[in-house]
């Protein structure tokens, strides 16, 4: 009894993993600020559209972040929503535009696919 108890454990424990691994993060306060302030720079997206992004960073490799528009909008950002979503890279002390639109063709060129797997731009 005790050997199959270790069994299932060890299993459920193996199932956790990959799951863990690709588990991407809201940005911190700091982090959302840099990145939204990177895409308004970059002309992607307005300083009204910012104020209505999700800013999500991979936990893979936490120089990239991506900008995605959540599932319920509110009725001001429901006037100035768009499509797609805008990917940045964070290189030195800046965050630099890396890819933006509704659909990327995978595997991508532009990131690492492990990145891009944990952002889900890629399934």
């Amino acid at each position: 009894m005790r050997r199959i108890s270790l069994c299932i454990v060890l299993i459920a424990t193996g199932l956790l993993v990959p799951a863990s691994a690709l588990a991407h993060r809201p940005a911190t306060k700091t982090e959302r600020a840099a990145v939204l302030a990177a895409a308004v720079h970059q002309g992607e997206i307005s300083s009204t559209q910012a104020a209505c992004q999700t800013v999500t960073v991979s936990t893979v490799n936490q120089t990239y972040a991506i900008l995605t528009w959540p599932a319920k909008l509110s009725k001001a950002c429901a006037q100035v929503a768009a499509n797609g979503e805008i990917v940045e890279h964070e290189k030195g002390t800046s965050w630099q535009l890396v890819a933006a639109g509704s659909s990327f063709q995978c595997p991508t060129k532009i990131m690492p696919v492990t990145v891009a797997r944990d952002l889900g731009v890629c399934p």
